[in-house]
Parts: C-alpha cells; structure tokens; sequence
C-alpha cells in the first residue's frame, strides 16, 4: 500500500478541504449574526411601536 504522501494530489485535496471547512464555519456564523441583528430590530421595533402606541388595530 502506498505511503498517503506518495499519493498525487493528496496535499491538495487536504489544503481544499481545510479551506471548505473553514469556508463554512464562516458562513454559518455568519448566518447566525444576520439572524440575531434581525431579531434585534424586529425587538427594537415592536417595543419603541407599544412605546409611542401606534398599534395597527383596525
């Protein structure tokens, strides 16, 4: 059986892979900061909407 170095294209599959990996980290956290921002605001703007009283209440 040949030695993992011996293999072509081995060291490159590997580096691609980290890369992917890290590649998604980021965008999940990524993900997580967007939907955390947005509940923020939704919060921030139901509580300065009950603060001034301008329900929508038809």
């Amino acid at each position: 059986m040949a030695a993992p170095e011996a293999i072509p294209g081995l060291p490159l599959a590997k580096a691609l892979q980290a890369v992917a990996g890290a590649g998604f980290l980021l965008y999940c956290l990524t993900a997580c900061l967007i939907l955390l921002a947005r509940i923020r605001l939704r919060r921030h703007a139901h509580k300065v909407q009950a603060d001034t009283g301008s329900g929508h209440d038809h």
